[in-house]
């Protein structure tokens, strides 16, 4: 987010800072995948005509067969396998858990359907972000509320029970453009090319900084469920996003870990694969005075709301 620490400059503000889609296989391809499967039925078949019980048989055959099928339709398919079953509300796509995606492409790819298949409320007065800053050596931060209202001319912060009104021009960035209010970002292009061009217009961090703004449009800002797919997609394209894995963010939830090694920083996402929401961005300074100091931003809760409080 730009401009962070011009608005949060209220009493106590120092405390608080310093405190996969696939295409479907070809039907010549699915019906060698499927002549595997028969071949592999009928010889286990042979195999094992009548070592088990009838009834424990059945089942521990089927299930040999079944896993054959799966197996050999995932290689036909090109498919990358994930460890549940489970998606975001409403989404009907599966998630990753367990077993991650071999690549960091793909897993953006899989966050991508779950970002477009999701919903989010329109006519609301406020986009609502509860978030935490944490940095090395400091001590815990407490959270606080951010209220953008929809035309970006004011900015409220509720900490510690109490409000405070920032007034003036607020917002995010995205290569050249500043982005100043909620209209902005639904006039900017959901195609993923046209996305990582658009990122890549900006070089202050050597080219790092389509990462970093990436990160703060998916995190803290309203937008739609298109502009988020093809911002996941728009990252699969960037250079030297790499897959970590599954971990946990500072607050203990559970999501997988994107790392982009830049010029003068490692930053890195966790993301929750089941609702594609943006957990937390981490950077690690790696030259200079700062070097090995962290600071993370854990986005706590985001969405509309109609009133402050």
């Amino acid at each position: 987010m730009t401009q962070r620490q011009d608005f949060l400059d209220f009493p106590g503000a120092e405390a608080l800072q310093d405190a996969g889609r696939v295409e479907p296989p070809a039907p010549r391809v699915l019906a060698h995948a499927l002549a595997a499967v028969d071949a592999a039925a009928r010889q286990e078949t042979a195999r094992h005509p009548v070592e088990v019980p009838r009834r424990r048989r059945s089942f521990a055959h089927g299930r040999r067969i079944l896993a054959t099928a799966v197996a050999a339709a995932a290689v036909a398919a090109g498919v990358v396998a994930y460890g549940s079953t489970g998606g975001g509300p409403g989404t009907g796509h599966p998630a990753p858990s367990a077993r991650q995606p071999v690549t960091a492409a793909a897993f953006l790819d899989h966050t991508a359907d779950v970002a477009y298949a999701s919903s989010v409320s329109s006519g609301a007065r406020y986009w609502k972000v509860r978030e935490k800053v944490g940095h090395t050596g400091a001590k815990p931060n407490p959270a606080y509320d951010l209220y953008y209202a929809r035309s970006m001319d004011a900015v409220y912060i509720v900490a510690d029970g109490r409000q405070y009104k920032k007034s003036g021009l607020f917002g995010w960035r995205l290569g050249p453009k500043e982005l100043n209010n909620w209209s902005d970002l639904d006039r900017l292009p959901t195609d993923p090319a046209k996305l990582a061009a658009l990122m890549n217009g900006s070089k202050e961090y050597g080219g790092q900084s389509a990462f970093l703004q990436a990160g703060s449009l998916l995190g803290a800002s309203p937008a739609s469920p298109g502009l988020r797919a093809g911002l996941y997609r728009a990252l699969s394209r960037l250079h030297g996003v790499k897959l970590v894995g599954t971990v946990k963010d500072s607050a203990g939830r559970t999501g997988t870990e994107l790392v982009f090694d830049g010029v003068a920083s490692s930053d890195r996402m966790v993301i929750d694969p089941k609702t594609s929401m943006l957990l937390e961005t981490t950077s690690v300074s790696t030259k200079g005075s700062d070097r090995g100091t962290a600071t993370h931003v854990t986005y706590l809760a985001v969405g509309p709301v109609d009133k402050i409080g």
